[in-house]
């Protein structure tokens, strides 16, 4: 047992996602062909290992796969922060303008989710069969479509219609940029990475409504569509000439974080493991590197010899394990709550006693994008640091496990931010304070976020695909239907009372994680035996 993590019953020799990250004095001997780097002063083991491809991802240079990694990062802040909340600021204005109700406003958000959730059913196969480059510059394509579209509309109906061709962008950067850490990083350089992945979500992509307000009081609503057009333009041309195939099908020696020791320990034998080493320089050379132009093709030959129909349902299957089931819940709820607030903005904030115009409304996010900066520095400084050193004091040892300590942080945020936020806005603080409160929120959901992003990828990589769209059909399709009711939601029970619910509700999900965490290591055996003898 390490560190209260319980041990399968049947003491297999290796469950999948355990793996050595530290080389210790007492095991280095056993593994002298595993490549290592030295990383903080201690030898760290690369996971996986890279192969003798120099199209592997992993053999690509660390500022080449950082800059791929930022433009994806720069994708999900224009479209998730950008085409989901951006309309809030202006919600009071456009159903005086189109004379509609609240609730119909926020079915132009509800709308485009529900137009994310359906089109993540197709994301998940394409992107497991095909690669991530092709949805990647379909998205990009849709989102810059939909915001030309948007600026020009001239009724309700054809604003929503522009809003489904917005939403359908979405579900690439909600589901598959955590994918995307795993397929360009190794296990000691995800944690800074996915708090990234999550400030770009819901911390920085909170940006773009404080903005929006802004313009919108200068330069009128349409040029919030049309400005993020401009962008989503710059975009796309770099999605086309820069976004490169992440995509890559090591050969199983490589992936040690999936393998079973048995094998692993078998290939050694074999002298396989050896030749991990011992005949990479000679590989390597009859292995041509892509040229730029073949790297710019839509899509570089299937990743996945599993029919299309096969891939489509398997999001539904991983159902049965617990882990997606606690990933769903852990990682859609938080972002569900802060997206509804995005909607409740105008309803609350623009009557009395707070009588906000359409600038001020927007600068309500501005504790969001603190709040989420903040949370992801806390993260991104923790994360890996924290699993090295759990690491370190179990025999060099890394359980995946170890990623879910920071759902302390999380769950403290969460009971400071929600359990007040309804009392503040009864009793009339101001704006400052709530906006404030707001960000403390958002830093409890990032957290939560990082927490089942980071884990996810370390412990079910194989199929992290899967997880990730799940969590994003099932969260848009369970805000779709509630943006038929929400507005009228709090006005019948009022601040406190939803407010006080909805972090009841987020901190019995983050106290989820304590089983996970005592019962994680048999619940990767299982699956990775059950998946083997089914």
């Amino acid at each position: 047992m390490a560190w209260g993590i319980l041990e399968p019953k049947s003491r297999p020799a290796h469950v999948p996602a355990t793996v050595l990250l530290e080389d210790t004095p007492e095991v280095a001997a056993h593994h002298e062909h595993l490549k290592k780097i030295t990383h903080r002063g201690e030898t760290i083991i690369l996971v996986p290992q890279p192969s003798d491809d120099p199209n592997d991802p992993l053999n690509w240079s660390l500022l080449q796969r950082d800059l791929i990694f930022l433009l994806y990062a720069t994708c999900t802040i224009l479209t998730i922060g950008g085409i989901g909340p951006i309309i809030s600021p202006i919600a009071y204005e456009l159903t005086v303008l189109f004379n509609v109700s609240f609730t119909k406003v926020s079915l132009l958000t509800g709308y485009s989710l529900l137009a994310t959730a359906c089109f993540g059913i197709v994301v998940s196969p394409t992107a497991r069969k095909y690669g991530r480059r092709f949805p990647l510059i379909f998205s990009m394509c849709c989102a810059f479509a939909g915001c030309l579209w948007g600026g020009y509309a001239e009724s309700y109906n054809s604003l929503l219609g522009a809003r489904i061709v917005q939403g359908l962008c979405v579900c690439m950067f909600e589901s598959l940029n955590f994918v995307i850490v795993g397929d360009l990083y190794y296990v000691h350089e995800r944690g800074i990475r996915v708090a990234l992945v999550t400030t770009s979500i819901i911390g920085v992509g909170a940006l773009p409504p404080v903005v929006s307000g802004k313009v919108a009081t200068d330069l009128g609503w349409r040029w919030i569509f049309w400005l993020l057009a401009i962008f989503m333009g710059l975009a796309l041309v770099g999605t086309v000439f820069f976004g490169f195939e992440t995509a890559y099908n090591r050969k199983a020696i490589y992936n040690t974080d999936m393998a079973s020791q048995d094998r692993v320990r078998k290939d050694e034998h074999d002298g396989k493991g050896d030749d991990i080493a011992k005949t990479e320089t000679v590989a390597s050379s009859r292995i041509p590197r892509k040229t730029y132009l073949g790297r710019l093709k839509p899509w570089s030959g299937s990743y996945s010899p599993a029919p299309f129909w096969r891939l489509t349902i398997q999001p539904f299957l991983i159902l049965w394990n617990p882990v997606a089931v606690w990933a769903v819940v852990l990682f859609a709820f938080p972002v569900f709550w802060l997206v509804a607030f995005n909607l409740l903005i105008a309803q609350i904030f623009s009557a009395p006693p707070y009588l906000l115009n359409t600038a001020e409304l927007g600068y309500m996010s501005a504790g969001a994008v603190v709040g989420g900066i903040l949370s992801s520095m806390l993260c991104a400084a923790v994360s890996d640091p924290m699993i090295e050193f759990f690491a370190r004091r179990n025999g060099g040892i890394y359980e995946p496990e170890f990623r879910l300590f920071l759902i302390i942080p999380a769950l403290i945020l969460t009971i400071v931010a929600y359990f007040p936020f309804g009392y503040m806005i009864r009793d009339g603080k101001s704006p400052a304070a709530i906006s404030t409160m707001y960000g403390v929120a958002t830093a409890a959901g990032q957290t939560c976020m990082a927490v089942v992003g980071a884990y996810a990828v370390d412990g079910y990589r194989d199929i992290s695909v899967e997880i990730f769209v799940l969590t994003m059909i099932i969260k848009n399709f369970l805000f779709y239907g509630f943006s038929y009711f929400i507005n009228d939601w709090i006005a019948r029970w009022g601040t406190v009372k939803f407010f006080c619910t909805v972090g009841a509700i987020q901190a019995a999900t983050c106290l989820t994680t304590v089983p996970l965490y005592v019962f994680g290591k048999k619940l990767r055996f299982w699956w990775h035996s059950s998946r083997v003898n089914a």
